[in-house]
């Protein structure tokens, strides 16, 4: 093994640094596997308790939270692109979860606002409505939210199979098999909402 690696403190017996590299290298791995279930059985308690999926409900939260969003609003809310919010949208005014109304009538941008039972299902999340590891990040101190950007963006920029895009999708779409979205059936009548 090479002492002189830059992540190995020179101060410290070779076979110490080694091993505190590995304990420390075994820790933050538990960590990201406890982070991404936690975000896995974040969007499956949403999808069971409310038939939607876990970033439809971060968007009936944002519009809880802002009625009257436009499009792109939305997507710069949720660092998605704007057809993926499109989309997501499209799906909740299907449900009925969300209505859209033009401002200064037909002329104007499109604008978003939830229904009666889109807001009951925001206000039955208000604490994760936005994702676990969001609210979780949302939580940390200032300094330790900078600390961790700056060691991710480490981390990140020594990823093999590294794709950009994936910085745009939602969570829980790229823990599932191939990062797609769950199947919507097209002819099949929407669940009803639970609170």
């Amino acid at each position: 093994m090479n002492a002189d690696k830059i992540y190995l403190d020179p101060t410290q017996d070779t076979d110490v640094a080694w091993a505190r590299r590995k304990e420390a290298t075994l820790a933050a791995l538990k960590m990201f596997r406890m982070t991404l279930d936690a975000v896995r059985r974040h969007s499956e308690w949403v999808e069971s308790r409310h038939g939607i999926s876990a970033v439809e409900l971060w968007a009936l939260w944002e519009l809880a939270q802002s009625p009257g969003l436009r499009t792109v609003d939305l997507a710069k809310a949720m660092a998605l692109p704007r057809a993926s919010t499109d989309a997501t949208l499209a799906g909740l005014v299907k449900r009925g979860l969300v209505r859209q109304s033009a401002e200064n009538g037909a002329e104007g941008p499109t604008l978003f606002f939830p229904t009666f039972d889109g807001q009951r299902i925001a206000d039955a999340s208000p604490q994760y409505g936005q994702g676990v590891l969001k609210g979780a990040m949302n939580n940390l101190p200032d300094a330790a939210l900078i600390n961790l950007v700056q060691a991710m963006g480490d981390l990140v920029r020594h990823l093999p199979f590294l794709e950009q895009r994936a910085a745009l999708q939602p969570m829980a779409e790229l823990l599932r098999p191939g990062g797609q979205p769950p199947a919507q059936a097209g002819d099949e009548t929407p669940r009803p909402p639970t609170f």
